[in-house]
């Protein structure tokens, strides 16, 4: 409990985010692909390209950057893609941030899990490291997720990415959630953008 304290401590955000954000809010494109929208954070420090039938939230709890897929079926889970940030300790390696990672996974509840693989890789060009596993929820719904780290600026980026863990289009989900997750950024020079009118109704968990 201590660790997961410290990561809220360790959350960045602009000065006075959560307090004038504090309830989860939809994020409009600010730039569309064919089949695709690309969706910032309330401050544009990250952005992401999601299906344009996905919903995109900043900040949604200690999440700076939250998509959301359409519920396959009446009750249940939808596919989710959330981007979170905070501090990096001084040593802090593309390898050792999956740790943090891991910590963050315990906060979305993605308790007992199981690694199904684990490796380098790369974010936006930058050196990464990434970890596949699959996990229950407390109602025993198999999921599968896979996070990955970079660091930069002496930031933390996680970003994680589950579905459900059964069906026979699960290969399918998968690479749509590779994809979101291929195109993550980190916006070293944003452009000014206005934030749309809060609308509650887009409001969700979907973890």
């Amino acid at each position: 409990m201590a660790r997961l304290g410290k990561l809220h401590g360790f959350l960045t955000v602009v000065p006075g985010l959560l307090a004038v954000f504090a309830a989860a809010m939809p994020w409009a494109p600010a730039a569309a692909q064919t089949g695709g929208k690309t969706v910032y954070d309330h401050s544009n420090q990250i952005s992401m390209t999601v299906p344009s039938g996905w919903r995109a939230e900043s900040p949604s709890g200690n999440v700076t950057l939250k998509a959301t897929g359409p519920a396959p079926v009446a009750g249940a889970l939808p596919d989710t893609v959330d981007a979170v940030i905070h501090g990096a300790l001084g040593s802090m390696t593309p390898q050792s941030c999956i740790n943090e990672a891991q910590w963050i996974g315990q906060h979305f509840a993605h308790i007992n899990s199981t690694t199904v693989s684990a490796g380098p890789t790369t974010v936006g060009g930058l050196p990464a490291y990434a970890r596949v596993y699959t996990w229950k929820t407390s109602n025993s719904e198999p999921r599968w997720s896979r996070q990955q780290c970079v660091v930069k600026n002496g930031n933390v980026y996680v970003v994680t990415a589950t579905t459900d863990n059964t069906g026979p289009r699960l290969a399918n989900r998968q690479a749509v959630l590779q994809r979101i997750m291929n195109s993550f950024d980190i916006v070293s020079a944003p452009a000014s953008r206005t934030p749309p009118a809060p609308n509650p109704a887009n409001g969700g968990n979907g973890h």
